[in-house]
């Protein structure tokens, strides 16, 4: 059976959402903030705004340079919260599966919903007409066979709009896209690919083959090669109905940073800390996300199934691995990682310690649960904290 995917990505969300709050905004450059002096950065810029060349990550010492008249708006996480449960309320009552993607974005799977794409565009405009009437915000939705050409399609479908990519036109709709349309590829790995290849458009990168591009990129290279020849069989992974639907630990890093030493640390601790939670609900996880945040704000998931594991070491290898098939290059502001599918571990009154590996967690959670979850830790997350206070006192 053929799937049917849909990827909802709200417009501008955050500045939409002020523009609703605050109506006089309405049709004015504004840009939404962390922060309102100089040292902020743009977390989202109004359409308006954009015109005139702002963009999302730029420092708003250089936006305003750009645009005397910008309007700075300092971000309420909290209400964008608030609102994106909502938009997962509205979604949920039109498809049986929802995986939030992000703060702002859903791939919702219709393949058991609806019997053709036509069908999913029905379906995709009474979801956008209830957003809109509800709570008065516009959406993009891309609908498509599988998740990477959904997402890829809400993309080029914005504003306000509705595209389906289909599997006779999927090869024509990729072919002129440049590069950067493909989620994860960004300006380092674009301007790598145009040196070597010369090839500035995915259609002519595809002529490139699989052993070449692994070759020049490594395990990333499968992933640019299955990404330009539209395969993704990721699956949409919902919240369902477990009593304990996933556990998740993530970072922003003091600066951000291209450095792999650091970003390993980081994984490193995130996968620590993670287990130390799955081992003392008694949990075992089968799946892995790696969540990575660039400098620029662009966000970006990867996930695999795994055998039930609470291993530190093994969450850790994984979501390594995870990270290495997707990064681009570019300098990280966010490291995350989410275990989901869930068990209840089994116990058994004769059961022995498989390995060394397991006593030593058994004494690291004995540590945390006394004397807090950051005492105990790996070498190189020392190193790594001792990285970040040296460039917190550099000031570099």
């Amino acid at each position: 059976m053929e799937r049917i995917i849909a990827h909802i990505d709200m417009d501008a969300f955050f500045a939409s959402v002020e523009q609703v709050r605050r109506p006089w905004l309405k049709g004015k450059p504004i840009g939404v903030t962390n922060h309102l002096g100089e040292r902020g950065v743009i977390a989202t810029a109004s359409y308006e705004a954009r015109a005139c060349g702002i963009k999302s990550g730029m420092p708003v010492k250089t936006a305003l340079k750009i645009l005397p008249s910008l309007i700075l708006i300092k971000g309420d996480i909290t209400l964008y919260e608030q609102i994106s449960d909502k938009i997962y309320g509205i979604l949920t009552q039109y498809a049986p599966v929802v995986e939030r993607f992000s703060i702002d974005e859903a791939f919702l799977d219709l393949t058991y919903k609806v019997k053709s794409f036509e069908e999913g565009e029905k379906i995709a405009l009474k979801i956008k007409e209830e957003i809109k009437n509800t709570l008065g915000l516009p959406s993009t939705i891309g609908i498509s066979f599988n998740k990477l050409l959904a997402k890829i399609a809400s993309k080029e479908g914005k504003p306000d709009g509705l595209l389906l990519v289909t599997k006779e036109n999927f090869q024509s709709f990729l072919k002129d896209l440049p590069l950067s349309r493909i989620p994860g590829i960004g300006k380092k790995i674009e301007t790598r690919i145009k040196e070597i290849y010369g090839a500035e458009k995915i259609g002519e990168l595809q002529k490139i083959g699989l052993n070449e591009l692994i070759k020049t990129f490594h395990s990333y290279g499968a992933f640019i090669y299955n990404a330009i020849h539209g395969i993704d069989n990721s699956e949409v992974t919902g919240e369902g109905e477990v009593k304990e639907k996933s556990i998740g630990n993530s970072t922003t890093l003091k600066s951000d940073t291209d450095s792999i030493e650091v970003i390993k640390g980081v994984i490193r601790m995130l996968s620590s800390n993670i287990c130390f939670r799955l081992r003392r609900k008694n949990l075992l996880a089968e799946r892995i996300t790696i969540t990575i945040r660039y400098e620029d704000f662009s966000t970006f998931s990867h996930s695999k199934n795994i055998e039930g594991t609470d291993s530190e070491e093994e969450i850790f290898k994984g979501s390594l691995s995870l990270f290495n098939e997707i990064y681009n290059g570019e300098k990280v502001r966010l490291l995350g990682i989410t275990l989901s599918k869930l068990r209840d571990r089994a116990i058994t009154l004769f059961k022995e310690m498989k390995d060394k590996d397991e006593t030593l967690s058994k004494a690291v959670d004995t540590a945390k649960e006394k004397f807090g979850i950051d005492t105990l830790c790996y070498a190189n997350s020392i190193n790594l904290r001792i990285k970040l206070q040296e460039r917190k006192i550099s000031g570099r």
